[in-house]
Formats: structure tokens, sequence, C-alpha cells
């Protein structure tokens, strides 16, 4: 499985890189967000494994698009035209997120088919012929967006193995829920979730000390060091594992606990959950090959 992380800095990439040459991140980009495209795509390509972009159209939905460039469609075919050659694949302009935004969506696929690109069309309704019809149109690889009601596991997984049983690859957006990527044939998806983390001041890491078949941990640190809250995760400051995280942290990414408190915690706490994630992504492959025997054609 691939597992893409989402707008990490060009900093935080080659930071991973130096540390696992050969191990390199996969990441997505969104056209609708402003960050140094060039970096990526020219500069420090060969230090990124898998390299997708995205529309943007998640983003621009939760703004309820009132910041919408104008002519979008033509702007991101426009650069697509340009930059799609340093890219793994591309997504449509997926723009209607309902349950009935089929129509739209496929006009935007079909006109950045004709601007001779190859972009990956998004499902965005579970319950309807949606996910039929493209499996008739032959794609090899559909993404599966946002639904209005959710996506939940029964109806996720039965769009997701019909998918899986005509041979066609699947990405998912925006989820790195483990058990649900530990069970669902799911080749590639992305995650956000590592810079939200940072952002409510937690990180992640995989305890070995656990014998649960899914040992993860959350850690916050409080600026108080008696303050409790369960719901944010474990308090660091009195931990029973925290002598296994530090050497955790300072055998994987040469970093003290220091790091994550200084006045550049918000880097050093990204890279630890851009571990968490990459381990992730590893730990799923192992399972989907060893435990479930998910085989994907290449």
């Amino acid at each position: 499985m691939l597992l893409h992380i989402s707008s990490p800095t060009v900093k935080q990439v080659l930071a991973f890189h130096a540390l696992y040459p050969e191990w390199p991140l996969n990441v997505l980009l969104s056209y609708a967000i402003e960050q140094h495209f060039q970096e990526f795509q020219e500069l420090h390509r060969k230090s990124i494994c898998s390299l997708i972009l995205d529309s943007g159209a998640y983003t621009l939905n939760k703004s309820s698009w009132t910041k919408r460039p104008k002519d979008i469609l033509r702007g991101y075919a426009n650069f697509s035209e340009f930059s799609s050659k340093y890219y793994d694949f591309i997504f449509n302009l997926d723009e209607d997120f309902t349950l009935h935004g089929y129509d739209v969506n496929m006009f935007n696929q079909i006109e950045l088919e004709e601007a001779n690109l190859d972009p990956v069309p998004v499902v965005h309704n579970l319950d309807n012929d949606e996910p039929d019809r493209f499996i008739d149109l032959g794609y090899d690889l559909v993404a599966i967006g946002q639904c209005e009601g959710g996506r939940p596991f029964k109806k996720l997984g039965r769009v997701v193995n019909n998918f899986h049983e005509n041979n066609i690859k699947v990405h998912l957006f925006g989820v790195t829920e483990i058990e649900l990527l530990d069970k669902l044939p799911i080749w590639s998806c992305d995650s956000s979730s590592w810079a939200q983390y940072v952002k409510y001041g937690q990180v992640m890491w995989w305890n070995s000390e656990l014998v649960d078949w899914n040992p993860m941990e959350v850690l916050y640190f409080p600026k108080r060091q008696v303050e409790h809250d369960a719901s944010r995760g474990s308090n660091y400051w009195d931990y029973i594992y925290q002598e296994q995280f530090d050497h955790y942290i300072e055998k994987n990414l040469g970093l003290t606990v220091d790091r994550l408190l200084g006045s550049n915690k918000e880097y050093y706490r990204g890279l630890v959950n851009i571990l968490f994630f990459k381990e992730m992504e590893r730990y799923i492959t192992e399972r989907h090959k060893k435990v479930h025997g998910f085989i994907f054609d290449e």
C-alpha cells in the first residue's frame, strides 16, 4: 500500500530522505494550496517515491468555493499539462461532492482527458451505480472521495472489493484509520492527519512494548506537567513508556525530546508523525500480503 503524506514541507521531505534514503516518502500535493511545486517536481523529485497531484477540490469545497479561482478547470488543466510528467498520477477536478455530482465531475474528467491528460476519476456516491460506471468505462485506478452520509465500512467495503475483483486499484482520500486500511484492498491513500496532530500538539508512535496488533499511541506535551486530558492521548510527563519513546525518537530520527519542546517543535513533531505514517504504510503492506492475501496488478 502507498500512504501519501499530504503537503509536507520540502525541508521535512529532505530530512526524512537523509535518514532513510532507501525508504523515500510518498507525497500528495494540492493544486489549491500554495507550495513550492518546482522544488518538489524538479529539484528534489528523486528524493520522493510516489508523487501525486490533487485538484484541491476538497480544500475549495470546505470554503464553499468562496475562494474558487476563475475558470479553475482551465487553470488546473494548464498546470497539469506542464507538470503531469513529474507525477505518478493526478486526480480529476471533482468539484461536486454531492450524491448527484457525477455529471458535473465527469464533464471535468472528459475535458482533462481531451487535453491529453490521464486524471483519476473520483467516486462520491457509494449507493448508486457510479462505481459501476467507472468499471464499465475501463479505468484501472479509481479514487473514493468524501461522500454525503459518510463512508461506513460496510458500504465502502462493498465498493472497494468490487473494484479489486475487477482488477481496479483504489486510492482512498483522507483515510488512515488502521483497522479499515488493514481489512480492505486499498492500494493507495493519503493523510493530512500527521499535520493535524502537530497542530494540536500531539505526536504518534509505534510502541513495540504493546502486544496488541495495533501498537499506535498518541502523546501530548502540556505546558503544565500536571495537566491531564485523556482525549488528547497520554501526557508525556507521566507516560509509563517515556523511556521507550525517548529511545525510539533518538534511534529512528536522531532527536531528543528537547527538540519536540523547543522553538521549532512543530517541525520536529511533524517528523515524528511522518515516520509513524511511513511505518504504518509498511505495516499495512505486510498485512495485506501475509494476512489477507491482497495482490495488486503492477
